[in-house]
């Protein structure tokens, strides 16, 4: 098993073609390659991967097949961290008895169920993209990968694009996951990623549109998350009540940033994001609302 910790933006493929050039002043580039990968995502007609916040998927590239296991994992902001299982596997339908037992919740840690549940399986949808890749190399040795990937999102007839920049950590600091992508941000438009390629195919999947939260909630991760929610929510509906939300979101996360001195700094941007929104729904896309979020997700896995 291996844990994940990764960093996901939203770049046009203009800004795409600049992250080599960028990455190569702050890091050295020690390899580089470009691929297509064929995914293609599985769970069962009542959603038991779903349900259990596992993430079921084969890829293929080249002409070599992995079958991963996704299980539940913490998003902090632009940051997502999530325990994972990467096994070689012989073509495209998941073969879940090669998993080890420790993958399954207690009720289903045996052949029976597991057989069971490969019986279910269904294939939902694919992610099919472009993968063009740098592996960078600090000072200290910390190791990051940078990949863009460009392509879309299928299910059920219909289609939405990729276009992502990843940065993943391979070894060393993760701090220096965010130095990167602080950097990269002053100089690129890139937009905050919230939903992963696996949740942007289970809406597209079953026709579902996102939902406003509830709630704010009175903590700053409460807060950020609940803000991402709604922000989400107003790119595919762009509704008033989407944007009204982020407002109050903002004020909210002014609130608490204020009272945390690692970010008050933030304050006033926060604050002044507030008052805008409403008015110029643009200031999303804003590097300094971008900069904001990413700060915050530093300061969220720093002190998880």
């Amino acid at each position: 098993m291996t844990t994940e910790l990764e960093l996901k933006f939203s770049i046009s493929t203009e800004a795409a073609e600049q992250l080599p050039a960028l990455a190569s002043e702050i890091a050295t580039i020690v390899q580089t390659d470009e691929a297509k990968l064929v995914n293609a995502y599985f769970d069962t007609k009542e959603n038991w991967f779903r349900q259990h916040d596992f993430g079921l998927r084969t890829r293929k590239k080249n002409a070599n097949y992995e079958q991963t296991i996704k299980l539940a994992g913490k998003h902090h902001g632009a940051l997502q961290m999530r325990p994972e299982y990467n096994l070689a596997c012989s073509g495209v339908i998941p073969q879940l008895a090669a998993f080890p037992i420790e993958v399954w919740p207690e009720e289903t840690a045996n052949k029976t169920a597991i057989a069971q549940l490969q019986q279910s399986l269904i294939k939902l949808f694919s992610t099919n993209f472009i993968r063009k890749r740098w592996l960078l190399q600090l000072d200290d040795n910390t190791k990051v990968e940078l990949v863009f990937d460009l392509g879309e999102v299928i299910a059920e007839g219909k289609s939405q694009p990729i276009s992502e920049v990843e940065l993943e950590l391979i070894s060393g600091e993760a701090k220096h996951l965010f130095i990167i992508a602080r950097y990269l941000m002053r100089h690129l438009a890139m937009r905050t990623g919230w939903l992963s390629k696996a949740a942007r195919g289970y809406l597209l999947y079953q026709d579902q549109a996102l939902t406003l939260p509830t709630t704010i909630g009175n903590s700053l991760l409460q807060q950020i998350t609940a803000l991402q929610q709604a922000e989400a929510c107003f790119l595919q509906l762009q509704s008033s009540s989407a944007l009204q939300f982020i407002q109050q979101a903002l004020t909210a996360v002014a609130g608490s940033v204020h009272n945390i001195k690692a970010l008050q700094q933030w304050y006033d941007v926060a604050m002044a994001l507030a008052k805008m929104v409403q008015d110029d729904a643009s200031v999303l896309e804003s590097k300094q609302y971008n900069l904001l979020l990413l700060a915050i997700s530093e300061y969220l896995f720093t002190n998880a």
